[in-house]
């Protein structure tokens, strides 16, 4: 029997207590009351009237006279334990009773589906999003498409990489990244490590998958993603989320940000040199230099100025800055501006048909390289910042910024570049060349929510054993005053741990 079969005159539910614990119950009552007295008198017409009394915890049981009030069939209190019922009504108070709990688990269960599925919303909006737009390319490619109906290299392509960087601009603290400047030693291995040893070591791998007669496209498209410079927003988003030292990693997104303007686009001149990428050569038998002065140019009118721009109206005004990037949701615009750049490089692609030439077998192998590469570089990196050598080990904070500024790719310099070497001729390899980018970033992301859980318990457990040692220490007996400066090495040492 369910609720809805029963009949809902037979039985009237009434609630005696406070309005907190009513709410709390979520069940609606026919009436409620907060005192026994105005109870009574509301019984006093109901005399042909079943009432189930559901009794609050604040109400005195001793109070409730049953002889005063012979319509109450039943009482129950506020966890729906029955606590007094008419025996000749038991089966079908307990009926009534148990369906209204029924109805209460279906509701929570319910609840509990549509919030589960608000967080899985919430947390990979991004990827679902970006599904959704790569969908939307394939369908409608001549909307997005280079020269299509919007004319996306200006609208999309150059507007979008303008906005993200001046919103970059706007969201950078520059006050507190003055904290880290000093911080030197930090700087320059992430710099290195993250604009030349990961470009020149997937240079050497890419020569490897060569053999293995993958799309050339893609692994251009990979040495194109390794030769750039680190993400700004996941670095400091990830690093502060696992209790990293989130300045310095905000500081070195932005350092590497500015360097890689100029540092990347001469690594990807210098890779593709070789011969063996002839078919996609981005000189196009012109002065390389002329080529790279222009790309110089293209990127710090479209990145470097719009951050510079952002930057001066930050510190102008700053309250009002900080008002609207709340109010406007900075970060979930730059992901809008990027699934939007994202589109256009599809829809380009899909047009173009560049994806026919790809098989399923580079496909699948780009999947597990970009993923390789990323699990690699940020293990390598970490094991780096580790090392037990005097004057270099790293804190745990400053190493989970080294690992996620080390070892990450900002997709929208990638895809910026690609349209500076490609933007003008060979479209119809662009969006494989962004391929491997897209991907790398989609993995990072995945890869990195991963590491901030790991990263965090190993901050935990440091932070932990820290204060156990000290703990240790100040509890110990000291006998002479060489004691004390054993105990006083040890705390040093700890603090520099």
């Amino acid at each position: 029997m369910s609720i809805q079969n029963c009949n809902k005159n037979q039985f009237s539910l009434v609630w005696l207590g406070t309005e907190s614990d009513e709410n709390v119950l979520g069940i609606k009552f026919i009436n409620e009351f907060k005192n026994y007295d105005e109870f009574k008198e509301y019984t006093v017409d109901k005399s042909d009237c079943s009432i189930i009394l559901i009794v609050s915890s604040n109400i005195l049981l001793d109070n409730i006279f049953l002889t005063d009030t012979p319509q109450i069939c039943a009482v129950y209190n506020d966890k729906l334990v029955c606590l007094y019922c008419l025996s000749t009504l038991a089966l079908p108070v307990h009926t009534y009773m148990r369906n209204i709990q029924d109805e209460q688990l279906k509701k929570k269960t319910k609840e509990n589906r549509s919030s589960c599925l608000l967080t899985i919303l919430q947390k990979f909006w991004f990827h679902i999003v970006l599904i959704l737009v790569i969908c939307l390319a394939y369908l409608f490619p001549n909307v997005g498409k280079t020269g299509g109906y919007i004319r996306s290299e200006w609208t999309v392509k150059l507007g979008c990489i303008i906005l993200l960087f001046f919103l970059s601009g706007l969201s950078v603290r520059t006050q507190q990244l003055l904290q880290e400047l000093l911080h030197i030693r930090l700087h320059v291995l992430v710099q290195i490590y993250s604009l030349i040893i990961i470009p020149f070591t997937t240079y050497g791998l890419a020569l490897l998958l060569i053999k293995l007669s993958l799309n050339k496209a893609l692994i251009v498209g990979i040495i194109i993603m390794a030769s750039t410079c680190t993400t700004i927003s996941s670095n400091s988003v990830m690093t502060k989320n696992a209790m990293g030292n989130e300045y310095a990693a905000l500081l070195n997104a932005v350092l590497g940000n500015l360097l890689g303007i100029f540092v990347s686009p001469a690594m990807i001149f210098y890779f593709l040199k070789n011969p063996v990428f002839d078919s996609l050569s981005i000189t196009n038998n012109t002065n390389g230099q002329v080529n790279y002065g222009r790309i110089i140019k293209n990127l710090i009118l479209t990145a470097l100025i719009p951050f510079f721009v952002g930057q001066i109206i930050r510190l102008l005004w700053p309250k009002q800055v900080m008002d609207l990037r709340q109010k406007l949701y900075f970060a979930e615009v730059t992901s809008l501006a990027i699934l939007t750049l994202v589109w256009a490089v599809f829809c380009t692609a899909f047009a173009t048909g560049s994806f026919q030439a790809i098989q399923k077998k580079d496909l699948l192998i780009l999947v597990l390289t970009d993923a390789g590469i990323y699990v690699f570089f940020s293990s390598l990196i970490m094991f780096i910042a580790r090392l037990p050598i005097p004057c270099w080990q790293f804190s745990r904070k400053d190493t989970v910024a080294i690992m996620f500024c080390g070892a990450t790719k900002a997709l929208t310099i990638g895809i910026t570049l690609i349209n500076a070497f490609y933007g003008n001729q060979n479209q119809d390899i662009t969006g494989v060349l962004s391929l491997p980018m897209i991907i790398y970033h989609v993995e990072q992301l995945a890869i990195g929510a991963i590491e901030v859980v790991l990263l965090k318990k190993w901050i935990e457990r440091g932070i932990n054993k820290q204060t156990s040692v000290q703990n240790d220490n100040i509890n110990i007996p000291l006998k002479n005053t060489d004691d004390l400066q054993v105990v006083e090495t040890e705390i040093i040492n700890v603090k520099c741990q």
